[in-house]
């Protein structure tokens, strides 16, 4: 059984906010990630709609010169800066201006991009938030899975596929010919050179390639072509000063990503990372709503447990389709 950690529906204590709202300014990333259908588009406009409707103003000028006023890494990477004054107070009743990076990746084209800004401000903001695909448990993506392309014996194309359920289903009927599993089918057609996967990585952030979900077609694939893929950016690779941070990754299933975030990155561990992931099925439909409610629930200092139970309130059960009971679990480091 591959490690992990599943993380706990009843976190003690509360986000450190002394650290968080240091210098009376509160750093956030908002990143939003690619689906192949579109459905990240709504959630682009609705993450700018309700930042708006919450005070805040895009003010990429602005914004850097507060984060210069505080002795602050100022943004290098192509992102919309938001900010709102005194939209929050520190313990002692001081008021708190938040500064938010939004990184949305539209059409999918310029995923490359939109995942370096994403690393940077890992690195850079206090907290940072990740919405989409958790892609089996590898990580966030912001751009195209990949494409697949059947070829027949002298390399002319006979079949193309851009998503997992199509390529699952031609598999079944052509294993089922042969007397074999999907995943063998896959297997032996890429042995052969029939089944040729073209990578479109450079919107992948690897944190894991442990395959969790071996029961799932897709986390096959999505797994072998990262891992045949020498330019993928791993997140353990990624340099990251000692201090306190706070990371949300909103996806199916993103307590896959728990483990090699503890192991992987001892120095931001050394600063008292706070975990935040999912449990089981979210959607993309509550994705913008779950990140800007986690943005209300820290502004207003509420402790772990109440923003668990916020970020369930969004996050409904569907029963039928594998979404059952509490949608979110924290990891909490150590307080240095």
């Amino acid at each position: 059984m591959a490690p992990r950690i599943n993380g706990t529906l009843a976190p003690p204590g509360s986000p450190w906010y002394e650290r968080l709202f240091a210098d009376q300014l509160c750093t956030v990333m908002i990143a939003c990630g690619f689906d192949e259908y579109g459905s990240n588009r709504s959630q682009d406009d609705l993450l700018e709609s309700g930042l708006v409707a919450r005070g805040f103003t895009r003010d990429d000028v602005g914004a850097g010169a507060r984060i210069a006023a505080a002795g602050r890494v100022a943004p290098q990477r192509l992102a919309e800066h938001w900010i709102a004054r005194a939209a929050a107070h520190d313990v002692a009743g001081r008021p708190v201006d938040v500064v938010v990076t939004l990184v949305r990746t539209g059409d999918g084209s310029a995923g490359g991009d939109a995942a370096s800004a994403f690393l940077e401000g890992l690195g850079r903001c206090d907290v940072a938030m990740y919405g989409g695909h958790g892609r089996y448990g590898t990580g966030p993506d912001f751009d195209y899975n990949f494409t697949a392309d059947l070829v027949d014996g002298k390399g002319a194309i006979e079949a193309s596929f851009s998503e997992y359920k199509d390529l699952e289903e031609f598999l079944v009927e052509r294993g089922r010919t042969n007397k074999r599993s999907p995943l063998a089918e896959y297997r032996a057609l890429v042995a052969k050179g029939r089944l040729q996967i073209r990578r479109v990585n450079s919107g992948n952030i690897v944190i894991n390639l442990r395959n969790y979900h071996t029961a799932e077609f897709g986390a096959h694939v999505m797994v072998d072509q990262l891992k045949s893929d020498p330019n993928i950016r791993r997140m353990s690779k990624q340099a990251f000063d000692k201090r306190y941070r706070l990371w949300l990754f909103n996806g199916c299933r993103t307590n896959d990503y728990f483990y090699n975030l503890r192991k992987l990155n001892p120095k931001v561990n050394a600063g008292g990372l706070d975990l935040i992931g999912t449990r089981r099925v979210t959607y993309w439909s509550m994705i913008g709503d779950t990140m800007l409610k986690l943005l209300d629930e820290l502004l207003q200092r509420r402790n772990f447990s109440q923003i668990l139970q916020a970020l369930h309130s969004v996050n409904p059960d569907n029963p039928g389709d594998d979404a059952k009971g509490p949608s979110h679990v924290a990891d909490l480091g150590r307080r240095a």
